[in-house]
């Protein structure tokens, strides 16, 4: 290692021209870098539902392609708002993007004259009186252009598909609030916004904002933590060099991937930043130790590298696994997140060990105030009693542990699994209040698609079809949470009520005789913004709006739908299949959280296999990995206290808190390790482990806690509880790796007294003179041996 150790100092000066030149490299990919604009793909492109959902798109087009414009209906109905109502819809109609506005300005209506049907809008009222007389005359768009009870309109606005999926769809929504809230202060109304497009542009809007926030949140917090511990600007500049650069390669992986910004990949910039803390402060802390113990720079820099290298690679290693496994699930998402974080962890391993060393090199050699953090008297203290405890009062530590379990024991049996299409949108921000109004007043914002499927083509123009879909329709309008729907039965009788001179009365399917002739207005008026029948009239959807109810709750309402199809269709219901956009997210929630447990189970393993190669020992293999899995035991606990469920921004927890609190038990057991072989006595090696590694341990994990802390403050909901959780993971992580962990090594060692005593034999027989240290000595340091 002395001769590694030495081609690093020398070649500094190449690896900084080599670091630099790289920086620009990735600097130029991260410049190209876009943000997601659509809800990325999780599901299989085999999975029957989302081949099913694929066919839909291809038929009928995009059910979330639309955005809901809500108006209230100012008191008293002036005339001044009916006539600018018009202006405002042929304004939107005419925005790059728009394809169509249905609302009640554009909506047709149909008129029976001359023996045909005839196109016709609808006449705008001037007063209430005349808009109570046109709701009840047009049953049609009851509950779907309007309120039942008046007092509110929508527009819908159809997007085209380029505006859909490229950024000019957040310059369009921004003109659509503008025109919309303008026009509404205008007429003395309220303008709401909802759908999925407008769900997608709250989250591309806000996600680069924090981004950029948090990213320098954290480095604000390394600057902190590195003053705080060294109290010297040398060791604040140079390391928030070396992260900042991590940050920015980190960046610069995703775009030459040529991956997309997604909520997970976003948060990769600031958590590497903040998982390179603790390898910095380690080797900052070994080298002035080592240089008040040489007194040679030069020496302690090689010292300190021939020391923490290899701990340094296990520890930026096991993350990096940890991370690579979600590489391995079948979830797009999770395998660009598992592939970018795990080269951007060793990237960061790369320039800590290239950068660090050449930093400490160019500087120059400490002062006497940078190394007071070696004797100061608290910390000494702190490390000094948990020995205590650890050698003396291994009870109290177990008893407690025990606690902790039962704790979490029944925290977990409360434990649930729900997920929501707006999860992680910020409660108290117009876009959810926006959706409650629509939720509460029309029903639900979600796309919700039935496709109906007849046997041969012009299968549609049977009567017996369009009753089973109007009974459908009846069907769910028994569920609260649906909104009005709309299918080709409701043109069929919008056409009927047309032919018998437009009383509302005559709303309803046809007798078989007229059915032929109504049939024919279907293919000149559809009210839909999206089509509703293919081509061949065989095949058909029903379209409707769902509320957010959540994974949890959708199953049975699937169920029950289903068991609606069934006792409608009867022998036919193998034809009708339920899809849509919400069905399609809400089964790759499932989807991702499975993935993510399994991605658990093997990081577990190989974690588990690596401590064991590692360490040469089992015992000590399943000592290490059951500590550290106590802290996501309590966790989970704790989500059931709390009523956070499991949802995919949560299940990541497990994921990154696991590889980041074996980090520390890493760097303790090498210590073990090494005392233990020199001193095989299980209690002292534990101790003087104790006292060398315990004050960075602690100082390392609080830094972590408050650095995963600061996504307390995001907007979203799951990156919030992700900081929240993250940071509860690491503090109880500290108590498992400095009281858990040496405790049980004592314990367990002992125990095994014959090989004890025959390395202890060994020992004494190799040197007649050797007795049990009773002190450690500044000398007493792990080496490059493992």
């Amino acid at each position: 290692m002395r001769s590694w150790a030495d081609l690093l100092l020398r070649g500094r000066y190449l690896w900084l021209v080599w670091v630099a030149g790289l920086s620009v490299y990735f600097l130029g990919y991260a410049t190209r870098v876009e943000i997601t604009q659509d809800f990325v793909k999780v599901i299989p492109e085999d999975d029957p539902d989302y081949v099913a959902y694929r066919r839909f798109q291809r038929d009928f087009g995009e059910d979330a392609g639309v955005i809901l414009v809500g108006l209230t209906v100012p008191e008293g109905c002036p005339t001044s708002f009916w006539e600018g109502l018009r202006g405002l819809a042929d304004t939107l109609k005419r925005l790059p993007g728009i394809r169509g506005v249905l609302g009640l300005p554009t909506a047709p209506t149909l008129r029976w004259q001359d023996g045909q049907f005839r196109l016709d809008s609808l006449p705008l009222p001037v007063s209430c009186r005349e808009w109570d007389s046109l709701r009840k005359a047009l049953p049609l768009y009851q509950g779907l252009l309007w309120e039942p009870s008046g007092q509110s309109l929508v527009l819908f606005l159809q997007l085209d598909s380029i505006a859909l999926h490229t950024r000019a769809k957040h310059t369009l929504i921004r003109h659509i609030e503008a025109l919309s809230e303008t026009w509404a202060a205008r007429h003395n109304a309220e303008a709401h916004f909802a759908g999925v497009p407008y769900l997608r542009h709250y989250v591309a809007q806000t996600l680069p904002s924090e981004l950029w926030i948090f990213t320098i949140g954290s480095l604000l917090l390394t600057v902190l933590a590195l003053w705080g511990y060294f109290r010297s600007w040398y060791a604040v500049v140079f390391p928030v060099v070396l992260l900042g650069l991590a940050s920015l390669w980190t960046v610069g992986i995703i775009g030459l991937y040529g991956f997309k910004l997604t909520l997970l990949t976003a948060l990769l910039p600031p958590v590497i930043i903040i998982l390179g803390i603790p390898p910095a402060i380690y080797m900052l802390a070994e080298y002035h130790r080592l240089y008040v113990a040489k007194g040679d720079k030069l020496v302690a820099i090689r010292e300190m590298l021939r020391h923490l290298g290899l701990v340094t690679f296990m520890i930026h290693a096991n993350t990096a696994l940890g991370f690579l496994t979600l590489y391995l699930t079948n979830v797009v998402p999770l395998q660009e997140f598992g592939i970018v974080a795990f080269w951007g962890t060793m990237a960061t391993y790369v320039l800590t060990i290239l950068l660090l060393p050449s930093f400490f090199m160019v500087l120059p050699e400490p002062k006497e105030r940078h190394l007071r953090h070696l004797s100061n008297r608290w910390v000494t203290r702190l490390v000094r009693w948990i020995g205590t405890v650890v050698e003396k009062r291994r009870n109290w530590v177990y008893g407690i542990t025990a606690g902790f379990f039962v704790l979490g024991a029944v925290g977990v049996t409360r434990l649930k699994a729900v997920s929501y299409m707006a999860d992680d949108l910020p409660s108290t921000t117009r876009v959810m209040r926006d959706l409650a109004f629509f939720e509460e007043r029309y029903g639900g914002t979600l796309p919700f698609e039935v496709v109906i499927e007849t046997a041969r083509p012009q299968g549609l123009r049977r009567l017996k079809t369009l009753r089973a879909l109007s009974a459908l329709q009846d069907s769910l309008k028994n569920y609260p949470v649906f909104g009005r729907s709309l299918s080709i039965a409701d043109l069929v009788k919008a056409a009927r009520q047309a032919f018998w001179g437009g009383v509302p009365q005559a709303y309803g399917l046809p007798l078989q005789e007229e059915l032929p002739l109504l049939l024919r207005a279907t293919r000149e008026a559809p009210p839909s913004p999206l089509p509703l029948v293919d081509s061949a009239y065989q095949r058909t959807r029903l379209t409707t709006f769902v509320r957010d109810i959540g994974s949890a709750e959708m199953p049975a309402l699937l169920a029950q739908v289903q068991r609606a199809i069934q006792a409608t269709f009867g022998e036919e219901a193998h034809r009708v299949h339920i899809t849509g956009t919400t069905l399609i997210f809400l089964k790759a929630i499932d989807y991702l959280v499975e993935n993510l447990v399994w991605s658990l189970v093997t990081t577990f393993f190989l974690i588990a296999l690596q401590m064991f190669f590692l360490y040469g020992s089992f015992r000590i293999m399943l000592i290490s990995m059951g500590v550290n899995l106590l802290p996501l035991f309590l966790v989970a606990g704790l989500m059931g206290y709390l009523g956070l469920p499991v949802k995919p921004s949560t299940a990541l927890i497990y994921e990154m808190a696991f590889g980041i609190v074996v980090d520390s038990a890493v760097h303790f057991l090498s210590s073990y390790q090494w005392y233990y072989r020199r001193h095989p006595v299980p209690a002292r090696a534990a101790v003087v482990s104790v006292h060398h590694t315990g004050a960075l341990i602690a100082y390392t994990s609080f830094v972590l806690l408050m650095g995963f802390g600061i996504f307390v403050f995001s907007s979203f909901g799951g990156t919030r509880a992700l900081g929240i959780l993250t940071a509860l993971s690491l503090g109880i992580g500290l108590f498992s790796n400095l009281f858990l962990l040496p405790s049980l090594l004592i314990t367990f060692r002992q125990t095994d007294r014959g090989s004890v005593g025959r390395v202890i034999r060994q020992v004494r027989g190799r040197a007649p003179g050797y007795s049990a240290p009773q002190a450690y000595t500044e000398g007493d340091r792990p080496g490059d041996t493992l």
